[in-house]
């Protein structure tokens, strides 16, 4: 059915006009205005396009209850009643008409319009609502229908019980009107049935008779009905309740459904929960063996550099010895001195691969270590090559402290920081570059002075995939740098920038039988 858009405002007051026009408007509505009876009619003969009419009953050139009698369709163009006349019989006139409500002008005229507005969102709603009447009467069916469909109810009409329950048992239904004297089937007997019905328990049905004793009713609504009402009825109190139980089914089913999603998930909770962890577990192992094999390179850039000068030294060496044999002048001392020297290169080579060997071998229990042993296998690995681009790495201790951690583990953390010190230092081509380390108790502190980082990328500088290195970054250094010490060893890692450039901190526990 066609919602609400444009809307036809007759009322003879051009003050209230005006402000139920700019309220309205205010909502999203296209408004019109009428001042009077006539103004009314020619408007609506050369426009057909008014979804809704909002009457003054008390116009000056007539009754707006006239205008409600020649509009040919009341339910494509609904009508709502907004007067100053408190006038029952009409009241109850109007709504055989098909006026969707009958608003009393209250003296507080911003209730009233929000009323008007209140019920234009409750006809929108309605619009997928379905209703099944059971009632042989033709004449009552017509009065459920001329009242109903204005609200945008779609509204199926039956009028035997066996025609009744087959559509029931066909379609969707959000509401049974049902009468109690029916020809084939007693009204009682049908309740029964639908309630009998698993399908039905909830469903509401509004009972119609013309009979009303006290043990009737009693009886009605002890077989399973949500509510009575006596013929002939009062066409409001009619769509009340007819308001009222389909909102509370509406309700009741979404409660339901969100109660059986609660339920649902508390049954399954855990094994949600446990699902989530180990897909978290599996991101994280995919980006450590990543941020391992970055690291591997670099390594090998590191052992190779390292390396480099005791291969010199060895090839050197051998050249000699073949010199001195062309030459005849190898005598035993000097063949012992070359060959005591070409040993001690050979176990530096040896050391170096042993401590690389030792970087990469996995820890499985935490070991008792401290800030010292930590930073030095971290400086062992990359002094060189550190070196190598003439940066200075300035170390401080003022206090060691022993603690429990992964110690190959914080040395990748330790090695990541540095690295990333010494890349920022050569893109930045800085003066005399310094990497400064202080060391105070189970406080690590690593700062450089290439200027720092910059303040659009501080709140990013941890997450993954994220780098400033435009070429050769990983964006997984940080990342995983922060999950080994807050995660594995339970400490912090933060970052802040100084006067001269970015400094890493990082935060262990110490021991608990030392903390106490």
């Amino acid at each position: 059915m066609k919602s609400i858009h444009k809307i036809l405002v007759i009322e003879d007051s051009r003050t209230i006009n005006a402000v139920i026009a700019r309220e309205l408007e205010k909502q999203g509505f296209e408004v019109a205005c009428a001042f009077t009876l006539a103004d009314a009619k020619a408007m609506l003969e050369t426009s057909d396009t008014f979804d809704l009419i909002i009457l003054d009953l008390h116009l000056p050139d007539g009754e707006g209850s006239e205008l409600i009698a020649h509009i040919q369709s009341l339910t494509k163009t609904k009508v709502v009643v907004l007067t100053a006349s408190k006038n029952d019989e009409l009241r109850e006139e109007l709504f055989q008409y098909g006026i969707i409500d009958y608003i009393v002008k209250d003296t507080n005229l911003l209730y009233s319009i929000a009323e008007i507005i209140r019920i234009i969102e409750h006809v929108a709603s309605k619009s997928t609502d379905r209703i099944l009447v059971i009632d042989d009467s033709e004449f009552i069916c017509k009065q459920i229908k001329t009242i109903l469909e204005p609200r945008n109810y779609r509204v199926v009409l039956k009028q035997s019980a066996a025609d009744g329950l087959k559509a029931l048992s066909a379609e969707h239904f959000d509401l049974v009107i049902l009468d109690m004297e029916l020809p084939d089937i007693h009204g009682e007997k049908v309740l029964e049935l639908i309630r009998r019905d698993i399908r039905y328990h909830a469903l509401p049905v509004i009972v119609l008779s013309g009979t009303a004793t006290a043990e009737i009713i009693r009886n009605v609504l002890k077989n399973g009905a949500n509510d009575f009402l006596r013929k002939p009825f009062v066409y409001e109190e009619f769509l009340l309740k007819v308001d009222l139980w389909i909102d509370y089914f509406k309700k009741k089913r979404a409660l339901e459904e969100k109660t059986h999603q609660l339920r649902f998930l508390n049954e399954n909770l855990e094994r949600l929960v446990f699902e989530e962890v180990q897909k978290n577990r599996e991101k994280d192992k995919l980006m450590f063996q990543q941020f391992r094999q970055a690291q591997m390179g670099e390594m090998l850039s590191m052992i190779a550099h390292q390396w480099r000068q005791p291969l010199n030294a060895i090839g050197a060496a051998i050249s000699l010895i073949n010199m001195r044999v062309r030459r005849g002048t190898l005598d035993t001392e000097t063949a012992q001195e070359i060959t005591n020297k070409i040993t001690r290169y050979l176990q530096h080579l040896s050391t170096t691969i042993d401590d690389f060997r030792d970087f990469f071998k996995p820890q499985k229990e935490r070991r008792i270590t401290d800030l010292g042993i930590i930073v030095e296998k971290a400086m062992g690995l990359c002094e060189d090559a550190i070196s190598a681009k003439k940066i200075r790495t300035d170390i401080q201790t003022i206090e060691l402290s022993k603690f429990l951690c992964y110690e190959n583990e914080m040395v990748q953390v330790v090695l990541s920081i540095l690295k990333n010190a010494e890349d920022v230092l050569v893109e930045r081509k800085i003066d005399n570059p310094v990497i400064s380390i202080t060391i105070d108790r189970t406080v690590l502190t690593i700062c450089d002075n290439a200027g720092g980082i910059e303040p659009q990328h501080m709140e990013k500088i941890f997450d993954p995939y994220f780098s400033t290195k435009a070429k050769h970054g990983t964006g997984l250094g940080l990342y995983m740098s922060r999950i080994i010490v807050e995660e594995h060893c339970l400490g912090s890692l933060k970052v802040n920038n100084n006067d001269e450039g970015a400094c890493f901190t990082i935060s262990l526990p110490e021991p608990e039988e030392k903390a106490a």
